[in-house]
């Protein structure tokens, strides 16, 4: 149970809940059950100089119900699964809704209800004491109970691997792939439906051992993708093009542990 008080909009009580059933000796299931919240931002109650997006100090916080079925099994020592299924309500969903004015951008709004609903699989599996592989799969269908169309925005399948292989005791080369596919557009909004991406990033890290230090470099968006993140309807005035994320950059860490 967690209870939050604030001096903008009041409290909240949110209560949470767990079955763990151990079904098996290698197979582990969960029933869940959790309501939360999320406050309004800073910019959400109190912007005022932005010509996009207009803050709204009368709103109230998002709220959200979900249930969730869980299963953990582990066919092997080596190999571990995972599938949830998972279902949520929304409520008082904060959106930026469009201006009478279109010029003039979009103002914060606690505008509807969404529910959705969809799916997980994950699996870990190590292939040998030097190389490991994950992944997971994720499937969901969101609702706004005000069109009764897709919410948007979000992508319906969204596919995730990885593979760790550590070729010597302090080296390791790390590649991982991320697709991003069937994403929405708003109801309303007549805009090209958004495009799918697939991005590739490799990794080469290095620790010194005993000695505290790690040194990795990286490349992100190796094939150079155009990746958009999809705008509101209510921005589609002055961000027709959605956001561009980075295309293809290196990217060097150094870290030392006393």
């Amino acid at each position: 149970m967690r209870h939050d008080k604030y001096s903008d909009f009041g409290s909240t009580t949110n209560p949470r809940i767990a079955l763990v059933w151990d079904t098996a000796y290698n197979l582990t299931s969960k029933l869940m059950f959790g309501r939360a919240f999320r406050a309004p931002s800073v910019v959400e109650l109190y912007t005022v100089n932005n010509p996009q997006a207009i803050g709204n100090p009368d709103l109230k916080p998002e709220s959200i119900r979900t249930t969730e079925l869980a299963f953990a099994w582990q066919p092997t020592s080596n190999l571990r699964t995972g599938l949830n299924l998972f279902r949520y309500q929304m409520s008082d969903v904060i959106r930026f809704v469009a201006n009478a004015d279109p010029t003039t951008g979009s103002t914060a709004q606690n505008a509807g209800d969404q529910t959705g609903s969809g799916m997980e699989l994950e699996f870990s599996w190590d292939a040998s004491t030097a190389l490991r592989l994950t992944g997971n799969h994720a499937f969901q269908r969101s609702i706004d109970k005000s069109t009764r169309q897709d919410a948007g925005l979000a992508p319906h399948h969204h596919t995730y691997l990885r593979t760790d292989w550590r070729y010597s005791a302090n080296w390791m080369l790390s590649g991982q792939l991320n697709r991003v596919a069937d994403r929405r557009r708003q109801a309303g909004d007549d805009r090209p439906k958004i495009p799918d991406y697939t991005t590739a990033d490799l990794t080469l890290r290095s620790n010194s051992a005993g000695q505290g230090w790690e040194f990795a470099v990286s490349i992100r968006n190796l094939f150079n993708a155009d990746v958009r993140e999809p705008t509101a309807a209510a921005a589609a005035l002055n961000l027709p093009g959605d956001i561009p994320m980075p295309r293809r950059n290196l990217y060097a860490e150094m870290r030392h542990r006393l």
